[in-house]
Formats: structure tokens, C-alpha cells, sequence
């Protein structure tokens, strides 16, 4: 058996075959434990692994332990103590566990490790049991976790657009976004068969075999369903009306385990019109949100570029929003449909509406949102038209896709 400095040194010697696309992303530094999460490929351990190699550069003590390791994966936290000890007899030691859900009992080793103050703790997984809002109650207090997206636009363009040569360059550039997406081994490759075995991975290893299902082409077509219906509203019900129209025969609690399924595994964000009745969004159609757009790609007929733009919005909208804000989607009382609400603590503070062309329909709705939610300014990203309307005391702001996801004014 590797000893745990054996195994650090063995996964640290892949970073130099990978190829780094510089992240807008900090682990930071917490005497909680600190999680980092998200779907497979999008670089949780690559990041894991340079934070350890700068500390050992520096001459502290860390240890990269992958729990995909079939001898760690039962292995009582005592004992695991116990090996990093014998690699470090003394001091605090910086502790990189990955794939940490992947341990027997891992909730409850991660608080021992935590409450013997012997440790710095970084965890990462591509589940989201290891959300802050879904761990167990033992680790409260205990534990703060950030998500790593796939790669963002302003990401992948790494540069600053300044001249008509770098905004015809970031142009070309999210031609290939929006068929590439940002999951940075596809990004590099422009692989089409990478993005088949990645999907292939998340369909099996964390969704097939986590949570066992059994029926395995029923759940096959309810998965192409929802990828293949990102950007539109569903119900359970309505999903289970279109397997029995296939001949397919599923209840409504199948359906609804199926979709928490793909959300456990990343895959997919459903999301849910804003009400103050938690009952009410229960029961509102769910919007759903696909990971990463070279997904969407695998499915041609489905391709659609205002639907594809509005599932990028979604994603980065993800990125940006705080601890405190949450996304919905908002319908003003004529029931017209705005694509996004931003809420912070619990009031409104942004609309959000994605079109591809803005047409007069896109504005008047916009304008009676605003009035509605006492707000002052909304953003209507389109794929080139931009302009500044001024509606009373209103403003709308129209944003190029391009411009919106660099952040540009």
C-alpha cells in the first residue's frame, strides 16, 4: 500500500500534463472545513492539487487524499488519523480529501477530523450532498462550500477588448461557447467525444450506481427528455404524461426522484417561479437548466441559440449571485413570463430577460415587471442589439450576450 505521501506525490506529477486555463476562482483560506463542489471535469482537483503543491513548495505540510481509492474508501477516520501522523509527527497539517463523499461515514469523519483541531480541511465532490444547505446537521457550523462551474465566458477569453480586433475576436470566440461550453478538457480538444464520455460517466457513476436505479432505459429517456427541454418549463405530471405516451408507464414520485437525481449529480438546476408560498412554487411549472452547452450540442434537433443564451444567463447568473441572492423566474400579473428575478434577502433587486431579437413585447412586459416589483432598471441581454431606454423613471438596459458576460458597460 502507497503511504499518503507516496499518493500525494503520484497525483501531484499529473500537473504537468494538463494544460491550465487561469480561473476567476478562490478556495480561501477558513478554519471551517472548506467544500468544494460540482460536476466531474470541471477542475476541482487540478485546483486541489496546485494549492497543495504551493504549500509543500512553501515547506508546510499538506497530503492529497483521493477517496476514489478503493483502500481509503471504508478505512476508519482513527486509523486515517493515525497515517497522517506517521507522515507528520507534529503541526497542523493542510488535509486535501477529494471525492470526499466516496468515504463510509464521511459527515461524520469530516466533524471528527474537524473537532481534533489537528487539521486545515479541504473537501471536494461531484455531489451535491455536500452543499452547505444539504449536509447533515453534525457539520453546521462546521463548514462553508463553494461551487466550481465550468469554465465562464470571461474565463475562456482571458484577454481585454478594448479595439474593434478583440470585440471581433470575442465574437468568433462565443460562436465556439456556445457549442464547446466550458468544461475545460472540452474547451481544449473541441473533443465531441469527450463530451459523449463525460455524460456517459455522470449517467453511470453518479447517478446509475449512486443511487441504484434499476430501470435504467426508463431512466435514459427521462434524462434525454430533460436535457433535450432545457430553457422550457416542465412538470411532473407533464413529464409522466409524456412516458406514457411512449408507452412508458412511471408514477409521479419516480419522475420527481429522477429529476433530483440529475440536480444531485450537477447535471441539471431546475428553477422555480418566485411566490411567497412555498406550496405555490411546488406546484409552478420548473424551468430546467442544462450544466454546460457542449451537453445541449449532443442533441442536435433540441440546439436552439435564444434557448442556448438563456441556459448560459442561467449558468452565469449562478456564478455571480452571493450567498445571500437566489434566482427565480418572475410572472407579472398578466401572467408574462420574465425570465429572471434576482432576490437578496428575501426582496427583489434585478430582472433579467433573454431574447434573441428584442421585439416591443420583450419591453412592454419588462416595463410592467418593473412597475410591479417597485423596481428601477432591468437588463434585456439580446445576441447584438444594445441600447439604453429610458421609460419614466424606468431603465432598461439592452446588452449584447457578449458584452452582459464580460461584464462590460
Amino acid at each position: 500500500m502507497l503511504s499518503l505521501k507516496e499518493l500525494t506525490e503520484e497525483y501531484l506529477g499529473s500537473l504537468k500534463y494538463i494544460k491550465e486555463i487561469p480561473r476567476r476562482f478562490e478556495l480561501g483560506e477558513s478554519t471551517d472545513i472548506v467544500a468544494l463542489i460540482g460536476p466531474r471535469r470541471v477542475g476541482k482537483t487540478f485546483m486541489l492539487l496546485k494549492r497543495v503543491r504551493k504549500l509543500l513548495d512553501k515547506e508546510l505540510q499538506a497530503l492529497y487524499v483521493p477517496f476514489d481509492e478503493p483502500f481509503l474508501r471504508d478505512m476508519d477516520v482513527r486509523k486515517f488519523a493515525e497515517l497522517v501522523r506517521k507522515e507528520f509527527p507534529d503541526g497542523r497539517v493542510y488535509l486535501f480529501l477529494d471525492e470526499v463523499q466516496e468515504w463510509r461515514g464521511w459527515a461524520f469523519n469530516l466533524r471528527w477530523l474537524h473537532d481534533v483541531r489537528d487539521f486545515i480541511i479541504y473537501v471536494s465532490g461531484s455531489s451535491s450532498a455536500l452543499l452547505s444547505s444539504e449536509i447533515p446537521s453534525r457539520l453546521r457550523g462546521r463548514y462553508v462550500s463553494k461551487t466550481l462551474y465550468p469554465l465562464s465566458f470571461r474565463e475562456v477569453v482571458g484577454f481585454d477588448v478594448r479595439t474593434f480586433r478583440e470585440r471581433g475576436r470575442v465574437r468568433a470566440l462565443l460562436e465556439e461557447y456556445m457549442r464547446w461550453g466550458g468544461f475545460p478538457e472540452v474547451w481544449v480538444s473541441r473533443s465531441r467525444e469527450k463530451v459523449t464520455s463525460l455524460l456517459d460517466t455522470i449517467f453511470y457513476r453518479d447517478i446509475i450506481e449512486r443511487f441504484r436505479v434499476r430501470d435504467i432505459e426508463v431512466f435514459r429517456r427521462v434524462l434525454y427528455h430533460a436535457l433535450t427541454n432545457y430553457a422550457n418549463f416542465v412538470t411532473y405530471r407533464g413529464l409522466r404524461r409524456f412516458l406514457k405516451g411512449i408507452g412508458i408507464s412511471v408514477d409521479v414520485k419516480t419522475v420527481m426522484n429522477y429529476l433530483a437525481y440529475m440536480k444531485h449529480a450537477f447535471l441539471i438546476f431546475t428553477n422555480e417561479l418566485y411566490t411567497h408560498s412555498r406550496r405555490r412554487m411546488e406546484l409552478n411549472p420548473k424551468k430546467i437548466y442544462v450544466i454546460d452547452p457542449s451537453i445541449i450540442a449532443l442533441f442536435p434537433r433540441s440546439v436552439d441559440e435564444g434557448r442556448i443564451m438563456e441556459n448560459i444567463t442561467y449558468l452565469e447568473l449562478l456564478r455571480r449571485k452571493g450567498p445571500m441572492n437566489d434566482v427565480y423566474y418572475h410572472r407579472t400579473q398578466k401572467g408574462e413570463e420574465i425570465d429572471f428575478l434576482i432576490m437578496r434577502h428575501g426582496r427583489p433587486t434585478q430582472l433579467v430577460e433573454v431574447t434573441h431579437t428584442l421585439e416591443p413585447q420583450h419591453l412592454k412586459k419588462v416595463s410592467k415587471a418593473l412597475q410591479e416589483l417597485k423596481l428601477k432598471k432591468a437588463t434585456i441581454i439580446t445576441r447584438d442589439e444594445e441600447e439604453k431606454i429610458q421609460e419614466g423613471n424606468h431603465t432598461i438596459e439592452v446588452t449584447p450576450l457578449w458584452k452582459w458576460l464580460l461584464n462590460i458597460s
